[in-house]
């Protein structure tokens, strides 16, 4: 089987030190893309510049979130890729123009904002990568999500899920499924997750990362070897 993985997180720049990030780490997907790689897959990672990052994938990295649009659709639309795992933590956000004492500027177009001025950050929302991953690469294509959350009721886990199902008006171009965890109860190498399908049935539960890919090749189809 083919796979495509997505890991780290975005960075966006303001000016050529300081940048909107994530805490993102990328072990999640470095690992799954190792495990996947050595039950026999031909596995891409595309994967933040800063993440931890597989040894046994091949390698695209990324920094902003253009540039991990860009390479996304581009392996989505030319790889032929059997199986889709999203776990990067996209920006929401993109900084477009700051304002450094009243005055407006392009983002990148400052050097470096000095200290002790008042800035103001400007922001754009980011279109949602997960919605076009199907348009792009097929609706053959198995494509599973994540959904993170922080410090969650069971129910606001399930709410955050089913926005991500129901996010495009193509219910065909929706995630075959998502892997609902929350930070609260990623400690090391426990990972507690669980994966809804689009009924917002429960697909399959996972307590560590490696019952987490057992799980995603059951659920694509494909059995360890």
């Amino acid at each position: 089987m083919k796979i495509l993985i997505t890991g780290g997180g975005s960075e966006e720049p303001i000016d050529n030190v300081r940048a909107v990030c994530n805490f993102s780490t990328g072990r999640t997907s470095a690992f799954l893309a190792d495990f996947f790689a050595d039950v026999g897959h031909e596995v891409t990672e595309i994967v933040s510049e800063r993440a931890v990052k597989a040894q046994k994938a091949r390698l695209l990295t990324y920094k902003t979130f253009a540039q991990l649009a860009s390479a996304l659709e581009s392996e989505c639309r030319n790889g032929a890729y059997d199986l889709i795992v999203h776990a990067a933590a996209v920006s929401d956000y993109s900084p477009y123009q700051i304002i450094v004492d009243g005055k407006e500027y392009e983002c990148g177009s400052v050097s470096k904002v000095p200290a002790g001025v008042e800035l103001v950050v400007k922001m754009k929302k980011n279109p949602k990568l997960v919605d076009s991953l199907k348009f792009w690469s097929g609706d053959k294509t198995r494509v599973i999500a994540f959904k993170l959350t922080s410090n969650a009721s069971v129910g606001e886990r399930k709410v955050a899920v089913k926005k991500v199902f129901d996010a495009n008006e193509n219910y065909l171009l929706s995630p075959d499924f998502v892997v609902s965890n929350d930070l609260s109860e990623i400690k090391g190498a426990v990972h507690p997750c669980v994966i809804y399908g689009r009924a917002m049935e429960e697909a399959a539960r996972a307590g560590d990362l490696a019952g987490l890919g057992k799980a995603i090749l059951n659920l694509a189809g494909e059995s360890e070897k």
